[in-house]
């Protein structure tokens, strides 16, 4: 039987042009406006890509005019594709972005018209979250029921602590730490791991999002066995409601009173990177860090176009009988 594979992630704006209809977007998403009635959403979401298109428009300038997230997807999905070509039956892996083209509708169309049997979801993130995987896979069922097709369908809800992922996520860690080290010459300073997760507003983890609860799987099994000190916290909130602490202005903040000197910030819940890195991790809290007295910062990789991620998402898939 021919098992399609569909690898899903939310997507950004490629370019600036795409800045603001990507924001409204990403705010028209019920799962992510949680609580908000159509059509007031869609008026809600317009008026937050409009007061926030300037500025993210910005910062999309400032790393290189757009996300290069589908840029790292399609090699990812290009390296899977090469580790299935030798398995038993016929295999095909098509990408979806929730909130950008292209669209997860139209990796499930290609799939049906290739033929495919078996369908296999798959989100690219490793922690499950209502606002993430959750309406992927809403998606996912809504574009099926429009296509008229009704395969059977598997879908891998997390991975938090995957053997696989959490070694490949710790490798990243250790180069970083190896490169903080030996930066240090004749300084003796410690070194701090900060693993910082994206954040999630409180009102959807109250209603029971276990969010919070894999990342703690996740960082737990990265930082077991680790030489130095850690900590966790969360970075991209929006607004003024209470989202998930310590946010990562105020774990740095509280290192640099501590005398902590030298840092090295861990992204969690990112596989590749865009603007939640390159912009916020590598710009923003770069420079804050230097503020609060922290003189040296370092960023640990996202996996891109690494040839070990494949093969993480190869183990993955072979729990679902791929």
């Amino acid at each position: 039987m021919k098992t399609g594979i569909a690898l899903l992630n939310f997507g950004g704006p490629w370019t600036l042009r795409e800045v603001k209809p990507f924001l409204y977007r990403l705010f028209a998403n019920p799962s992510v406006l949680v609580g908000v009635p159509s059509p007031v959403r869609q008026l809600v979401a317009f008026a937050i890509a409009q007061a926030k298109g300037p500025s993210s428009v910005e910062s999309y300038r400032l790393i290189g005019g757009g996300s290069p997230q589908l840029k790292w997807t399609e090699a990812q999905a290009e390296g899977l594709r090469l580790l299935l070509e030798g398995a038993d039956g016929e295999v095909r892996v098509e990408i979806g972005m929730r909130s950008a083209e292209p669209s997860i509708e139209g990796a499930l169309r290609r799939l049906k018209e290739w033929g495919a049997g078996r369908l296999v979801v798959l989100p690219l993130f490793p922690q499950f979250s209502t606002t993430t995987t959750g309406t992927c896979f809403q998606e996912v069922r809504d574009s099926l029921a429009r296509l008229g097709w009704s395969p059977p369908t598997h879908e891998v809800e997390n991975w938090p602590d995957h053997p696989a992922y959490a070694a490949l996520l710790r490798r990243t860690v250790d180069e970083a730490v190896a490169e903080a080290v030996l930066d240090r010459g004749e300084e003796r300073d410690a070194i701090h791991v900060l693993f910082s997760a994206h954040s999630l507003p409180l009102k959807i983890v109250e209603k029971g999002d276990p969010y919070p609860q894999d990342v703690l799987r996740t960082v737990r099994a990265v930082a077991r066995g680790l030489a130095h000190p850690w900590s966790l916290c969360y970075q991209s909130r929006n607004g003024r409601l209470p989202w998930l602490e310590p946010y990562t202005e105020d774990a740095l903040a509280r290192l640099g009173r501590e005398g902590v000197r030298r840092v090295v910030v861990v992204p969690v819940s990112f596989v590749s990177d865009h603007i939640e890195t390159l912009y916020e991790l590598d710009l923003l809290y770069r420079e804050l860090a230097r503020k609060c007295g922290i003189e040296h910062y370092y960023r640990a990789r996202a996996f891109n176009g690494d040839p070990e991620f494949p093969l993480v998402l190869r183990s993955i898939l072979k729990e679902a009988h791929v």
